[in-house]
């Protein structure tokens, strides 16, 4: 685990600037409100409004998002045909009409009937093209519409019998129940917004203990690199029945942790204010090197 204390911004050569920190932003209005971006022609661009202005400094309006021009001092010429004849017939209530242009075009007109009902008999029946999903049909048997089930809204089937297909997981359900091998029912616990199921523990017992706790001792140090570019042990002498080590890279340059072969090339990056946390015990001899002489860590141990 490994964790960055501040962020790093350093141009004095290639490796701290190689090392220093990258912070992303968002674009926001007065208001707080995001501003968004769209692609065009493969570049980004900002999705903001902006107003246009005469030289007079007044705004430019617009209508049926087209700007409002104002013709001056100038001519347009619009020819009108006045002899075209409308040659169709057209139906509507004043605002919506129907139009046909040829008396043998198959054209279908909508029609509602309200308040009122069409009488249909058997025999005339036609139904075609029902939507499942927005059309309904209700049956009659005699005078009453069939009805399924006890009233309940439940039914009882055998489970020889039992066929469910087409379930509609936002409105169906079906419930069932767990038993164990003896046909007993497995029983739950509610705990708060839980729900557990019920276990017994047989002939067994369970052993809670915290053999994370470091409660013995602690020790800290700094180390400087001896020989540049040369790797050297973090800590000089491990504290006894280690649990946990932390390292500090406390200059603006990279370094690198690893075992007795680390380099720079292999090792793990440990960046500048960054802390890394080990689960490393004593006998573990933790390693480490960077490119400069002089660069300063600091080290903690517990355990």
């Amino acid at each position: 685990m490994g964790w960055k204390t501040k962020l790093i911004f350093d141009v004095t050569d290639a490796d701290t600037i190689l090392a220093s920190d990258s912070v992303g932003a968002y674009v926001r209005s007065s208001d707080g409100t995001l501003i968004d971006h769209q692609t065009i022609n493969s570049q980004e661009w900002l999705n903001t409004a902006s107003a246009l202005f005469d030289s007079a400094g007044n705004g430019i309006t617009s209508t049926g998002n087209a700007l409002d021009v104002n013709i001056a001092s100038s001519d347009i010429q619009i020819d009108v045909d006045l002899d075209h004849t409308e040659d169709s017939v057209r139906l509507g209530d004043g605002t919506n009409y129907f139009t046909s242009t040829s008396e043998n075009s198959d054209i279908a007109l909508d029609v509602h009937i309200s308040n009122s009902s069409i009488a249909v008999t058997a025999s005339d029946l036609d139904i075609r093209d029902l939507v499942y999903t927005s059309d309904s049909v209700t049956a009659y048997q005699g005078t009453d519409p069939w009805v399924i089930g006890d009233g309940g809204n439940s039914i009882t089937v055998d489970a020889s019998d039992l066929d469910i297909r087409d379930l509609a997981a936002a409105t169906d359900s079906v419930s069932s129940w767990t038993k164990d091998g003896a046909g007993t029912s497995i029983t739950s616990t509610v705990v708060g917004a839980d729900t557990g199921l019920d276990v017994n523990i047989i002939n067994s017992s369970i052993v809670v203990n915290d053999a994370a706790l470091a409660n013995t001792a602690i020790a800290n140090d700094v180390n400087t690199l001896d020989v540049a570019d040369t790797r050297e042990s973090v800590v000089a002498s491990a504290l006894a029945n280690r649990k946990y080590l932390y390292i500090f890279n406390n200059t603006n340059k990279r370094a690198f942790v690893g075992g007795a072969s680390v380099t720079q090339a292999n090792g793990f990056p440990l960046d500048p204010a960054n802390i890394m946390e080990l689960r490393a015990g004593a006998a573990v001899d933790v390693q480490w090197i960077a490119a400069t002489l002089g660069h300063e860590i600091r080290h903690m141990e517990l355990s």
